[in-house]
């Protein structure tokens, strides 16, 4: 799955157990948002994703 399919969620975008992005998704870079998805967890209405 690639970020830029999911829409209208508030995440958490982790690398490297680094935060590196904090939002609505929909509001994400461009660039971001083609950064395939290594594991995603939804958690109290956030979803936190970890990418390579």
């Amino acid at each position: 799955m690639w970020i830029k399919d999911i829409r209208c969620y508030d995440v958490d975008i982790y690398q490297n157990e680094d935060i590196i992005y904090s939002g609505n998704i929909d509001d994400s870079p461009a660039e971001l948002k083609e950064i395939e998805i290594e594991d995603m967890k939804i958690d109290h209405k956030r979803i936190k994703i970890k990418i390579k």
